[in-house]
């Protein structure tokens, strides 16, 4: 087995819970065309989500790419992002999980990782990039988890040296901005 060490001072608890109170589901299904990562974040904003927990159930892509990890030889983190892989469609969407929540500044940010099949059957999977995940002709479907006490927001990570979603109260929090 393999153990990786994270260049930082461990903030403890690792783990950090926030209980929520209520929430709700919903189903999003995005038409061929639109970019998945801001097609989805629109359509999830227009109903006045911002805090979500959101997997997705299948679709296909017309050309995509999606990053995965490698090791970061400076030494600042363990890991780091390697050049995107890009595929050409048809590419299958084979499911995935993302989370919808804030960037630093408050704006929607969603985080989102999938497993695909390329045209030969290949599979592939990785972090998905907004803005170059252009949906194919069977559009995309996904089941949202609404969180409405509890949320993500992104801030530093002084372990890990990256900025990353961190639990936060849910949306009542923008009314002490």
């Amino acid at each position: 087995m393999r153990t990786l060490t994270q260049p930082g001072t461990p903030s403890l608890p690792r783990r950090v819970v926030r209980p929520i109170a209520e929430g709700r589901s919903l189903r999003v299904r995005l038409p061929a065309g639109a970019d998945l990562l801001t097609g989805l974040t629109g359509a999830l904003v227009a109903q006045g989500v911002t805090d979500a927990g959101v997997q997705l159930l299948g679709g296909d892509f017309a050309s995509m790419q999606y990053l995965t990890g490698q090791p970061d030889h400076t030494g600042q983190r363990v890991a780091t992002y390697g050049a995107p892989t890009t595929l050409e469609g048809p590419v299958r969407l084979i499911g995935g999980n993302c989370i919808l929540g804030r960037d630093a500044k408050g704006a929607p940010l969603l985080h989102c990782h999938a497993v695909v099949a390329d045209r030969a059957g290949g599979i592939h999977g990785g972090h998905l990039p907004a803005g170059v995940c252009i949906l194919g002709a069977a559009g995309a479907t996904a089941m949202v988890t609404v969180l409405g006490t509890a949320g993500f927001q992104v801030a530093y990570d002084a372990e890990t040296n990256y900025d990353i979603f961190q639990p936060v109260p849910g949306p009542a929090r923008e009314a002490a901005h």
